[in-house]
Formats: C-alpha cells, structure tokens, sequence
C-alpha cells in the first residue's frame, strides 16, 4: 500500500512538473518565467528517463517493443547472471559459515529445546511421534532380514574389531576411575560367600575323598597310617573351605599383600595389551578361533523374532492389558521422561548446547554449499514474470524513490543551469 501512495505521488509530481512546462513557457522571457520553465522542463525529462529505465528491468516502457541495443528486459535477459549474483550474496556474504557460528554463539540451543519440551508442551509431542515411530519400525523390520544382516556385518568385520586396544582402554579407565579395587573387592566377596556353602564343601569332600582313595589303593598299611592320623574326606574338605574362605574374604581387602600383587600384575597387562606385539597377536588370534568356534552356532533370527513378536503383541493389546503387564508405550515415556528430566541440570544442559553448537557446525562446514544449492533450486522455479514480480515487490519501494529523485535533482540541476547561463548571458 505504501509502495502504491509512493508510485502515485511520482506519477502526480511528474504530471505536475510536465504541466509547469506549459504554464511557464509564455513568461520564460522574464528571469522567474525562465527559471520556473527550465526547473519544470529539466524535472520532467529526469523524471521521464528515470521511468523509462525503472520500467526497462521488468518490459518494453510505453509497451512499445523497442530494439535490443536500447537495453529493455533487463531482468529477463539477465535471469542467469542475476541468480548467480543472488545465490553468492546469499552464500558467501549474507549466510557465511562464521557469520553463522557468531550467530550461534548468541543463543542457547539446548535452552531453546528444554524450554519447548518442559515447559511448552513439547514432550507430549515427542512421545507421541516416538510411539508412531516405534510402531511402524516394528512393523516394518523383517527379524530374518535384520539377523542376516547383523550376522553378515559381525562376520566380515570381526577383525576390524581391535580387541587388545578395547581392553587396553577398558582397563585404563577401570583404574584411573577405581573401578579395578570395587570391582575385585565385590567379585572376591561374592566368591567367599559362594565357598562358604555346603555345595562347595561336599564338592571339596568328593575330591579329596577320591584322591585319598587312589593314594591309599590296596595298601593296608597307608590306610591304617591315614586312620591313625586322622585323615579323613570330612576333616580335610573343612579345612580347605575354611582357608579358602578366609582367603577370599581377606583379597576383598585392597591392602591384602595377594591382593597388591594381583593388581599388579592387572596394571602390567593392561600396559602389555598396548605395547607387548606379540601379546596382541595371541589377543587377535584367540579372538579369531573364539569367533569361528562360536558363529556357527549362534543365530539372531529367533531372538530377535521373538522380541519383536513380544513388542508388536504389547502394542497391539496395550489397552487390554491386565495392570502391571508389560507396556512398550509405558516403557518408551518412562525413558523418554529420563532423558527429559537431565534437562533441567544446568550443567548437563551446557555439555548439549555444546553438543548441538558442534554438530550444526560440522554440518554446515561439510553441506555449506547446499545453501546456495537451495537458493538456486528455489529461484530457478520461478518465471520470468514471477522473478519480475519478486523484484518489484521487494524493490518497487525505492524504485519510485528513484523517480521522485530524479525529478527533484533534475529540478535543482535545470535551475542550477539557467541561473549560470543567465549570469554568464549578462555579463
């Protein structure tokens, strides 16, 4: 509307100036006549050659087909360069990688992402598409298909897989977090308990028993020697509990001297699995046999048959289900609320601002070019008539601008050019 008022008061001020021609021109002998004519005179021709060249981007002015060398269908015969020279600005002006990243640094992402799921609604949103999600996943995916190819993948990249390293960084991290000692101390605790039992105890009878029995044979004399000193399955096998209890219980202890040289030995391992070469070639080598020994017997298609039966059978009758039965949707919000809840630590919120800042960054370093890509697509759908229309809308405002100033300055410059030429005439 602004642009119309604008466009209409160009045209009624280049009217009014081409009228002054006509009202002036019987006094242009006098000195106001002349000046008044040669202000409105050169006002009109600045006015009309401004039109002329506005309405020459988008046509022929005045509708009259007029020849190429006078420089009509500016914008039209220009499509190629004028989209060439949009999709640079756009790309490497405007939309910059580091204009981008500064941009970035200004807001919070993960701000903007707890504030939509906390405290806008957004988690219903969420869980609602993760449940339409997971359904069709789970209609769609063929268990055999998918245990193929698990199994195809596992058995052609098996070697890429540097066990040694794994166990190297599994170990280093166990002992710089302490992991090693509570690890030890609850397996060694666990192995008393389990050595205390009267299982294990008439395991140690049977074996000592039948030891007694192989060094005694048919000899009278070691049997009545064994008798006499009271050697028997039932004493010993106490025995041999009680000292391996109290063994166990005492390399729960991390200051235990057995305990020390245990650890140890677990530190000069883990340093071994990254130097020693030859023990990463017998790590390899086990893993390889372990691997040709095991995969042929393993298959995932019936499990994952079964999972998948299972989940699919839940959301199907998840309405009729008795209370306390297995819920995939209740599961699925449950985790879901979980990952939530960790939005609302600030410090966990900074580590995914981070997150997201670095992702979007790698990804506009690697697609940076997509963006003039999509400006181009997007611009190459348009007509001629449509890019016209474009122009107009987004620049039609200063290009009347352009009219009014061309009739002011050529006002100012006609008025300029009697006033010298009259000074120069009466000298």
């Amino acid at each position: 509307m602004k642009k119309q008022k604008i466009r209409a008061g160009a045209n009624i001020t280049l009217i009014l100036s081409a009228a002054g021609i006509l009202a002036a021109f019987p006094f242009q002998h006098t000195f106001a006549g002349g000046l008044l004519f040669a202000a409105f005179s050169a006002a009109t021709i600045g006015g009309l050659a401004d039109t002329f060249a506005i309405n020459a981007l988008f046509g022929d002015p005045l509708k009259v087909r007029w020849p190429k060398w006078m420089g009509t269908h500016i914008i039209a015969r220009n499509r190629e360069r004028l989209i060439d020279e949009l999709v640079d600005m756009v790309e490497n002006e405007l939309l910059t990688v580091d204009a981008i990243k500064e941009h970035l640094q200004s807001h919070n992402l993960a701000e903007v992402v707890a504030q939509y799921l906390l405290r806008h609604g957004g988690s219903v949103n969420v869980k609602e598409i993760a449940e339409k999600l997971l359904g069709e996943l789970l209609e769609r995916t063929d268990a055999a298909k998918l245990a193929r190819s698990i199994e195809r993948f596992l058995s052609q990249h098996g070697d890429a897989l540097q066990l040694s390293d794994m166990l190297a960084d599994i170990g280093d991290w166990s002992i710089r977090n302490g992991y090693d000692d509570k690890t030890l101390s609850f397996l060694f605790r666990q192995l008393a308990k389990i050595a205390a039992t009267p299982q294990l105890k008439d395991i140690i009878g049977q074996f000592v028993h039948s030891a007694i029995k192989a060094y005694e044979g048919d000899k009278f004399r070691r049997r009545l020697v064994d008798f006499t000193a009271g050697l028997n399955a039932d004493a010993i096998s106490e025995k041999a509990q009680i000292w391996i209890v109290t063994l166990l219980e005492g390399m729960a202890d991390e200051n235990h001297p057995q305990r020390i040289k245990l650890k140890e030995r677990f530190i000069e391992t883990v340093k071994r699995l990254k130097e020693d070469e030859e023990l990463r070639l017998r790590v390899k080598g086990t893993k390889r046999r372990l691997m040709d020994a095991v995969w042929p017997h393993i298959s995932l298609q019936p499990y994952l048959s079964r999972t998948f039966d299972r989940f699919r059978e839940a959301l199907a009758h998840e309405d009729e289900a008795d209370e306390g039965a297995f819920s995939v949707k209740v599961w699925l919000r449950r985790q879901l609320d979980a990952a939530m809840d960790q939005l609302k630590d600030t410090e966990r919120l900074e580590r995914l601002d981070a997150g997201l800042k670095s992702a979007v960054v790698t990804l506009l370093e690697q697609s940076h070019a997509a963006i003039g890509r999509t400006v181009r697509s997007k611009l190459n759908t348009y007509t001629n008539e449509d890019l016209i229309e474009l122009v107009k809308e987004k620049a039609g405002h200063d290009l009347q601008f352009i009219r009014l100033n061309g009739i002011v300055v050529g006002a100012l410059v006609g008025s300029f050019l009697y006033m010298l030429t009259f000074w120069i005439g009466g000298v």
